[in-house]
């Protein structure tokens, strides 16, 4: 593992930071093209970049706070302003919704903006994935004594015995789903199909590997990340529903 990849006197660079860096830029990239292609001004891309990117970082701590409230009120100010300890899906959450207001801003369906962001956003998540298995940021899976074990002695939170790499599972699955939606943007859908696809895409496989991390349990048995994924899941259920209803009425 590469927790820190270069570090002299204040200046760290990380290899989480560093996989970060990557995704948010082939994201970014894939968005521009995409744009180019749908004939739509592509300034619109670096828009919603320069919104995402704070948004989702206060997301990712206000959610990674929310669970482990235990050690934020031992030590709020390390915890708030700690680089490590984030949420992914509080970063998403939050630069989606902040996302969303600059999509309106332009007059541009919002829908159909969305869609043509999912495989972007798969690109990048998994990109953030492949950065928590090489900074062995703790959030992997239980022990295991199955091929799959990876250890990560050397990570920030460092495990000497081996465990499920439950980040390199999402990060090949969020791969593959980028890529199925690369191909299915090629058909004619009613806008918002390709992005609801998606949440529960992305829904289903983290609902399911959080039984095997590491999470604590906050409500029903369920992890925090469990609970978000279901909404996603119900989300992208009810969203398929509603835009395929409303292409019948129209037709």
């Amino acid at each position: 593992m590469y927790p820190i990849l270069f570090q002299y006197k204040f200046i760290t660079i990380g290899g989480y930071g560093v996989m970060l860096a990557i995704g948010i830029y082939m994201a970014y990239i894939l968005f521009e093209r995409e744009l180019i292609l749908r004939n739509i001004n592509p300034d619109l891309a670096y828009k919603i970049l320069l919104v995402a990117i704070p948004a989702g970082i206060i997301g990712s701590k206000v959610f990674h706070i929310l669970d482990h409230m235990d050690e934020f009120l031992s030590d709020p100010a390390g915890m708030v302003f700690s680089g490590a300890g984030l949420s992914i899906y509080g970063g998403f959450l939050f630069a989606l919704l902040f996302s969303y207001f600059i999509i309106k801003k332009s007059n541009e369906p919002v829908l159909k903006i969305l869609d043509i962001t999912a495989p972007c956003i798969a690109v990048g998540y998994g990109f953030g994935r492949i950065g928590c298995h090489v900074a062995g940021d703790g959030c992997y899976g239980i022990e295991t004594s199955s091929i799959f074990g990876v250890a990560y002695p050397n990570g920030i939170v460092p495990i000497s015995y081996a465990v499920y790499p439950t980040p390199l599972f999402e990060s090949f699955f969020s791969f593959f789903v980028a890529i199925l939606l690369l191909q299915l943007r090629k058909k004619e859908f009613p806008q918002g199909t390709l992005f609801f696809i998606y949440l529960i895409l992305n829904g289903l496989p983290r609902f399911f590997v959080e039984f095997i991390r590491r999470n604590p349990i906050v409500f029903a048995g369920l992890t925090q990340a469990q609970i978000i994924a279901l909404g996603l899941i119900v989300a992208g259920i009810a969203g398929l529903v509603i835009v395929h209803q409303k292409k019948l009425r129209n037709a």
